[in-house]
């Protein structure tokens, strides 16, 4: 199903046969990827008295409590109540309707500043600058930004173990003064890890820093999904996002956005 979308005055031909979700499934009962936690999401038969929500063990049905932490097992997207004290919640805040996304591919760097991401790879402001630039004049709300070379084991890979790229604060700041509302990462955090709880790409990115977002633009209600995976084959360029959030409530949920190829701009 192709369908002519007006956007800003731009004719989108949107293919709404072709999308792609870009979140990693996650299976409680296999490989999966985790950040800031050594307990794995797992599931187990639901048990109340005599009933066992499992046929293998002799259950009339299966029937699985499945445990898991949204901010560290796969594919979630958060709000600004990651960052308050109060008890805001992503369904509630967040920007929903569905919009324009940029898909970008940035090589991360080595930096030499350890207050960056201490000494780990960043991801450089001029080259987030030229992939912007290659934007043209076409308005967007929602900004994809996937590492390259991709790697396969971003699926599954254990957070603990590895480094990952951050934006450096140029680029934070660049993408925080924009007109973006949704800004989507393969990594698993906008943050490195161990940063001495300041957040400070968190902070900037909704508005709780000196970088001030363009006026009709509430940056308290700006998402940051992480832990997605781009796969090689889908190239950069102009897509139609679908943000679909989990009905679990919290300041954070499980995710699974969707990018529909546009196949023709007027």
């Amino acid at each position: 199903m192709r369908a002519r979308i007006d956007w800003h005055g731009h004719g989108l031909v949107v293919d709404f046969s072709r999308g792609q979700a870009i979140a990693i499934p996650l299976d409680p009962h296999g490989p999966q990827p985790a950040f800031f936690t050594e307990t794995p999401a797992h599931a187990e038969p639901m048990r109340a008295g005599s009933f066992v929500g499992s046929i293998a063990e002799g259950g009339s049905c299966n029937a699985e409590v499945v445990s898991f932490i949204p901010h560290c097992h796969g594919t979630h997207t958060e709000c600004v109540g990651h960052i308050t004290a109060r008890a805001e919640r992503v369904q509630d805040t967040i920007y929903t309707e569905p919009t324009v996304a940029r898909l970008v591919s940035l090589a991360p760097s080595l930096d030499g500043d350890d207050a960056v991401n201490n000494g780990g790879p960043v991801y450089a402001d001029d080259d987030l600058a030229t992939a912007l630039a290659e934007c043209g004049d076409m308005p967007f709300e929602a900004l994809v930004i996937r590492s390259v070379p991709v790697d396969e084991d971003l699926r599954s890979r254990d957070y603990g173990r590895e480094t990952y790229p951050v934006l450096e604060p140029a680029a934070i700041r660049r993408l925080a003064g924009s007109p973006l509302r949704h800004l989507l990462i393969d990594t698993p955090s906008l943050d490195t890890a161990h940063d001495g709880g300041q957040l400070a790409n968190h902070h900037c990115w909704w508005g709780r820093s000196d970088v001030s977002a363009p006026g009709g633009i509430d940056a308290a209600r700006r998402s940051i999904t992480e832990m997605i995976f781009a796969p090689a084959d889908l190239a950069d360029g102009w897509y139609w996002l679908h943000l679909e959030l989990s009905p679990v409530l919290g300041d954070a949920t499980a995710s699974r956005p969707v990018l529909y190829p546009v196949d023709g701009l007027a």
